[in-house]
């Protein structure tokens, strides 16, 4: 015989019995360690996307030749997606830009000199944790006002206001 006399059949299906079970519990007990071990961290919940408005810029140029230019002033408004994880859909974001207050020296004919409320929308994803530059124009009189104050607000009427003052060097 092959078999030792001490392993009858009563103890081999004994023996077979325990190094099954054993092999099955270390086989579990892996399994909870590699899925504790292994298991990827909770992410964290955003309330949704946080847009913010960031640095205001003012820039002036003539456009044409210099018998018949004109004066344009742009304004450069950087557009924030502060989200780590959602990116902002396109046309989900406005940017109003209002004319508060115009201020010509003292002297200076002051004709009708009325700014309009400008409106952009920026039509194209805004990825997280970027940002985006729009600009708006306004065409100035010959007689260049001394200093104009805009409110800048995304998203009204409840998006973030924000002042910003343009005045000639």
């Amino acid at each position: 015989m092959i078999f030792s006399p001490s392993l009858t059949e009563g103890n081999m299906g004994q023996l077979v019995r325990k190094t099954t079970v054993y092999a099955l519990s270390l086989f579990f007990l892996l399994f909870v360690a590699t899925g504790v071990v292994f298991s990827q961290p909770k992410a964290v919940v955003e309330k949704g996307t946080d847009i913010r408005l960031g640095e205001t810029r003012f820039q002036t140029r003539e456009i044409g030749s210099p018998p018949s230019q004109l004066k344009m002033l742009e304004i450069h408004i950087e557009v924030i997606n502060r989200s780590r994880t959602s990116p902002v859909p396109p046309n989900s974001i406005k940017v109003v830009v209002t004319p508060k207050e115009v201020k010509f020296s003292e002297g200076t004919p002051v004709t009708e000199f009325a700014l309009n409320p400008e409106e952009v929308t920026l039509n194209f994803p805004l990825p997280p944790s970027s940002g985006r530059v729009l600009i708006i124009g306004y065409s100035l009189l010959e007689a260049k006002p001394e200093s104009i104050t805009f409110e800048i607000q995304i998203n009204p009427p409840d998006g973030e206001k924000k002042i910003a003052k343009w005045e000639t060097l």
